[in-house]
């Protein structure tokens, strides 16, 4: 009988553990799933969200991702590490706008400020050109990390038409265009012009985009390829909400 009852004692021992075991697992299941659930119905909610708070002239589908090992925890700690919202069909103003933002440190609370928020947006030539407007160029063509505009100078009476090529850099809040080369069109011929083209080339152009972006939003950076542009945007402790997105910057 020892032996029988202290063999049996361990039996039931493992079978406790066991059991214990599979409490355990099965919490661990149900708390994934429900933190799954919960974050597929946060991203949909935010979507819908972050959609009605647009202004007027921005339409489209957004798509949120919430980053981070467990979405419970993060919201119980009042902030999500890292959010994505992709918007490849967004328009502005009629533009239309491929967009993917990230934003980092992004409180449940979206009357406080979100940590840091980086965006990518990618225009067509032609969007690029609803949006920027050299004076006096029909448009600009898009190339290689360089644009091409056209223009006139007046020479001894005459109205003599040139093309620029230039290359781009970027402000806080201005696209600008540093010529570096330049050459007439028509009438090399019968005037030399190299003095008023020499005169296009050491001027350069910024060209104002604050009325298009959000207060507080700064371009980074300016990526060109023929037929098409990318910009980058950078912002910290900017206010995602409706008041935020709706106040954008003014131009000289």
């Amino acid at each position: 009988m020892t032996v029988g009852g202290e063999s049996a004692v361990p039996r039931r021992r493992k079978t406790g553990i066991f059991v214990a075991l599979s409490v355990v697992l099965v919490l661990i299941a149900a708390i994934v799933v429900a933190d799954v659930g919960l974050r597929a119905y946060a991203e949909e909610k935010a979507s819908s969200e972050m959609a009605s708070s647009l202004p007027d002239t921005v339409d489209g589908k957004i798509d949120v991702k919430i980053g981070g090992f467990s979405f419970l925890q993060q919201y119980l700690s009042g902030s999500f590490d890292q959010v994505t919202l992709d918007a490849p069909g967004l328009s502005v103003d009629g533009v239309p706008v491929d967009a993917h933002v990230v934003a980092t440190g992004v409180p449940t609370d979206l009357s406080k400020p979100v940590g840091a928020v980086s965006a990518r947006l990618t225009l067509s030539e032609d969007a690029v050109n609803s949006v920027i407007e050299v004076p006096g160029s029909a448009a600009l063509t898009l190339d290689n990390q360089a644009v091409g505009y056209d223009g006139s100078i007046t020479l001894l009476g005459l109205s003599l038409h040139y093309l620029v090529t230039a290359g781009v850099s970027v402000t806080a809040d201005s696209v600008v265009l540093t010529p570096e080369t330049a050459k007439l069109t028509a009438g090399s011929a019968v005037v030399d012009a190299s003095g008023a083209l020499n005169a296009v080339l050491d001027r350069s152009i910024p060209l104002c985009v604050a009325n298009y972006l959000p207060q507080g939003v700064e371009l980074k950076s300016l990526s060109i390829v023929p037929g098409s542009a990318t910009v980058t945007l950078g912002a910290s402790d900017f206010t995602v909400d409706e008041a935020s997105l709706r106040t954008v910057g003014t131009c000289p």
